[in-house]
């Protein structure tokens, strides 16, 4: 597994769905659209993510449902299992999903 350094943070996008309303959306379209993905899970925070904003305190963490800018950050492959990573600057996180 990828390690973020300093102020960069890993997200797990979301996979495509497999249908839209009624309409199955096809394998090659799914594979394309994977890395236009702008929500995701963070699964990794760098030691220095998010020190410079608001006195050091983090406003996302391992775990959190986030969005990111769409094509902001590296795409990655963990080498043994396969699975698309994207490494984004902590600044690249957009929002924070929140329950009410």
């Amino acid at each position: 597994m990828w390690k973020p350094a300093g102020h960069r943070v890993i997200v797990k996008p979301d996979d495509p769905p497999e249908k839209i309303g009624q309409i199955f959306v096809p394998g090659w379209v799914k594979d394309n659209k994977v890395f236009e993905t702008i929500k995701g899970t963070i699964v990794s925070v760098g030691m220095t993510a998010w020190r410079a904003f608001d006195e050091g305190k983090p406003w996302a963490n391992v775990g959190d449902r986030v969005m990111f800018a769409k094509y902001g950050g590296s795409i990655v492959e963990d080498e043994k299992t396969g699975e698309k990573f994207r490494i984004l600057n902590d600044e690249d996180i957009t929002a924070v999903w929140q329950e009410d």
